[in-house]
């Protein structure tokens, strides 16, 4: 099948804009990749950057992963214990900037804010904005019905067995 048959199957079906938006973000995440590939990376969960000839740890625990480098060098996004965190590109300035649990962060074109995935309003999947400051609620994006809507509360265990109410 060739690129003219499969631009009018997907006209024919309504999805232009959609195979549009596939397009741009398929381009996106391939600069993105090589940014990441040649800068940030992670192993073993622990996120290292390459600095000219050698390799630099930045985290110091082993609970670390997805490294993303911002689109101006400058902080890196990564998932820390199952939260999305950013930290300069030295290692410098730790901070968690999510206020869920949540995967994948992927930072806006200008490095002013990062979009990840987490567990939307209806339970399934979603995807949310967040500034990179931390502080702040989490902004969710999509599923287009959660925008106005409360994200679900997240609760988390934090007494060891045989300490808690219940013991």
């Amino acid at each position: 099948m060739n690129t003219t048959t499969i631009t009018k199957a997907l006209t024919l079906a309504g999805f232009t804009a959609i195979a549009g938006l596939s397009t741009m973000a398929g381009a996106a995440s391939a600069a993105h990749a090589t940014a990441t590939d040649h800068g940030v990376f992670a192993r073993h969960g622990v996120i290292y950057i390459k600095d000219g000839n050698r390799t630099v740890r930045l985290t110091e625990d082993e609970v670390s992963s997805q490294p993303r480098l911002s689109p101006d060098g400058t902080r890196i996004t990564y998932v820390h214990n199952g939260t999305v965190w950013v930290m300069a590109a030295d290692g410098a300035g730790k901070h968690q900037v999510s206020d869920r649990t949540g995967t994948a962060p992927v930072w806006s074109p200008d490095s002013t804010s990062i979009t990840y995935t987490a567990r939307s309003c209806t339970g399934a999947p979603g995807t949310f904005r967040v500034g990179t400051d931390g502080g702040t609620a989490s902004e969710p994006i999509l599923p287009a019905a959660c925008r106005d809507e409360a994200a679900p509360q997240m609760g988390y265990i934090t007494d060891q067995p045989g300490t808690g109410p219940q013991a």
